[in-house]
């Protein structure tokens, strides 16, 4: 566990490194002028459904942050379930509509209450890292599809995610 998290903080590091020596002489385009999106991300790094937040800390960085939450019950039991993405996109083209790499980690977090004093809950970390294709216009409609590869306890996979949203 610990090493896996390593492995995503120095991938996040050689990002950065990669970001920051890559935008020199970048023209004004939308990711410049529009540092800020929000949206919601079908499928995905929390598999059903995320809201999220992007910031543009440079024309070719965005950290981005999100939330999704299930839950439900009957009268004697319930269920909630909790995912918060967190995690970074290095844009390889400095226009509107971009390749990039993203790469980052998952809180997953589980409780289940089946009555009097019959709680258990459960919480797991998992990484992913993908390629994907933004076009944010300047209007502020962003559009986004990745190909994830999911890193959850030893195993991995590639997931799909289609996310719709609004920069400004």
């Amino acid at each position: 566990m610990q090493k896996r998290i390593l492995h995503v903080c120095a991938a996040a590091l050689l990002l950065c490194t990669y970001a920051q020596s890559a935008t020199a002489g970048e023209s004004n385009h939308s990711r410049v002028t529009l540092r800020n999106s929000t949206g919601i991300e079908l499928l995905g790094n929390s598999f059903l459904y995320s809201f999220y937040y992007q910031r543009m800390v440079s024309p070719s960085l965005g950290l981005d942050a999100g939330l999704a939450m299930y839950g439900g019950g009957d009268g004697g039991s319930s269920t909630f379930v909790a995912f918060i993405p967190v995690g970074a996109k290095v844009y390889l083209i400095p226009k509107s509509g971009s390749i990039y790499l993203t790469g980052g980690g998952v809180f997953l977090t589980a409780t289940t209450d089946i009555g009097l004093n019959d709680d258990e809950s459960a919480s797991i970390f998992y990484g992913y890292a993908g390629l994907g294709f933004e076009h944010r216009a300047e209007s502020g409609f962003v559009f986004r599809f990745t190909a994830y590869n999911m890193f959850i306890e030893g195993s991995y996979f590639i997931w799909p995610g289609l996310t719709l949203g609004y920069a400004f």
